[in-house]
């Protein structure tokens, strides 16, 4: 196997929770007295996608002259209950589990709280991961790479060994702090290279077979 220690994002990465994600944000600008009809959703689930939730934040309450904390608050409250519907995406399990079986490890590393790790359990992914960070762990955010460092001393990774798997380029932009490769997940081709990953897939058995290729 090319790399032996798999870092996984949560969000966009394993799960799909954007659907759920764009909906609620939808729903808070409603909430905060944005007009439906002014509302795209394809521009809100770009700015996730390209950027991160924080970029959205900061974009839409300047459009629309909103209150960015109270527009915070109302979207965790409406995406919170959406998490429970989000589906993995298509090759998550095969893979999880090829690197299992092959003596490697996978660890999770994201901005979401303990409910990302809940979610896993609820999707039969969780007996994959020998270690995570979340939100509670109260780390810098990505691309900052003290996260990932934590990780790799409390399971004693050798950062040779080591991909940080994500959807955007803070989180190759995070492996790459860290001394570790990355890879990009862009399955809609949205996302301006700006991290040169080593490797970008569209699909995750692309990138099963690139782990295992002799």
């Amino acid at each position: 196997m090319r790399y032996q220690q798999l870092f996984w994002d949560f969000d966009g990465t394993l799960v799909n929770t954007y659907p759920g994600m764009v909906t609620a944000f939808g729903e808070a600008l409603e909430a905060c007295g944005v007009n439906n009809f002014e509302l795209d959703e394809e521009e809100i689930y770009k700015a996730m996608r390209q950027h991160s939730l924080g970029s959205a934040l900061q974009r839409f309450t300047a459009e629309y002259r909103l209150n960015r904390d109270r527009l915070a608050k109302v979207y965790q409250k409406q995406a919170a209950p959406r998490l429970k519907d989000a589906a993995a995406f298509p090759g998550v399990a095969d893979l999880l589990a090829a690197v299992v079986a092959a003596g490697g490890r996978n660890f999770l590393l994201t901005h979401r709280d303990h409910h990302a790790m809940d979610r896993l359990s609820q999707l039969n992914l969780a007996q994959y991961f020998t270690g995570a960070v979340t939100a509670d762990d109260d780390f810098p955010r990505k691309p900052d790479p003290t996260s990932l460092q934590a990780l790799m001393h409390r399971y004693d990774v050798d950062r040779q060994t080591g991909l940080m798997i994500g959807d955007r380029n803070l989180d190759v932009q995070a492996g790459h702090r860290a001394g570790m490769a990355g890879a990009l997940f862009d399955p809609e081709h949205l996302i301006v290279d700006e991290s040169q990953p080593e490797i970008r897939v569209i699909r995750f058995a692309e990138l099963q077979a690139w782990l295992f290729a002799e």
